[in-house]
């Protein structure tokens, strides 16, 4: 059986009609302002889901991490800042973990019904270079990849009725709200970390308002002696 974490490495500069359509409706995320050295990954995603996932999810929760990451720490206090971001990263390495024990549990199925290869796509691979710009950018990434992993894994056992349509139905509605999820709890995140932002830059230019508004006591007129009358 071919291991579920195995990527089949598809060198074709040329995506078909399918992959160009995908790519059209890719979510475009603002990130020239991203000045931080990046490392370089090649990714390859098979099933339309992790497609989609990553098109439509990966580089928006990219910026969202940056702001976090970086631009919060300007404006919000540390202890704020320190706090969400350890929260996303035990999200990511929970999200982590539920998916490594469902890959777990899929080869065992597969093995035990005797599944001797996966079911494939006829729409080739996607063949992507993407830049990680932090270690959430790579966690999230590796959670989008395993769950492409497991999407061939579920057709096969439809197919081979291990399970049943509607299960597959459902299994693939749990693990791709693993990533959505994950994407709209970092969106909250950045949200909450910007109101913040603006209420203390608000607050600071209040303040200074008020400093200026201060009136100066005005000097008392300077009495002279009258001249002596000649």
């Amino acid at each position: 059986m071919n291991s579920p974490t195995e990527a089949t490495a598809v060198f074709n500069a040329n995506h078909d009609a399918t992959n160009r359509r995908l790519l059209a409706r890719k979510v475009i995320a603002k990130s020239d302002h991203i000045e931080s050295a990046s490392r370089k990954v090649s990714i390859t995603l098979c099933s339309p889901e992790g497609k989609r996932l990553y098109l439509r999810c990966f580089e928006i929760t990219q910026v969202n991490f940056h702001y976090i990451t970086v631009f919060a720490h300007m404006k919000v206090s540390e202890q704020e800042v320190g706090r969400i971001e350890q929260e996303i990263r035990n999200m990511l390495e929970n999200r982590l973990v539920r998916v490594n024990q469902a890959l777990a549990d899929m080869e065992a199925q597969c093995v035990a019904q005797n599944v001797a290869s996966l079911a494939t796509y006829d729409v080739e691979p996607l063949l992507l270079e993407t830049k990680v710009f932090s270690m959430l950018d790579r966690r999230l990434l590796e959670l989008i990849e395993k769950v492409d992993q497991l999407m061939p894994m579920l057709e096969t056992l439809c197919i081979d009725e291990a399970i049943t349509p509607s299960q597959l139905v459902i299994e693939k509605s749990k693990l791709k709200n693993m990533v959505r999820g994950a994407a709209k709890a970092v969106r909250i995140a950045r949200a909450t970390l910007q109101r913040q932002a603006n209420a203390g830059t608000a607050s600071a230019a209040a303040t200074a308002g008020a400093s200026t508004d201060v009136e100066t006591p005005a000097q008392a007129p300077r009495v002279t002696s009258p001249e002596p009358l000649e």
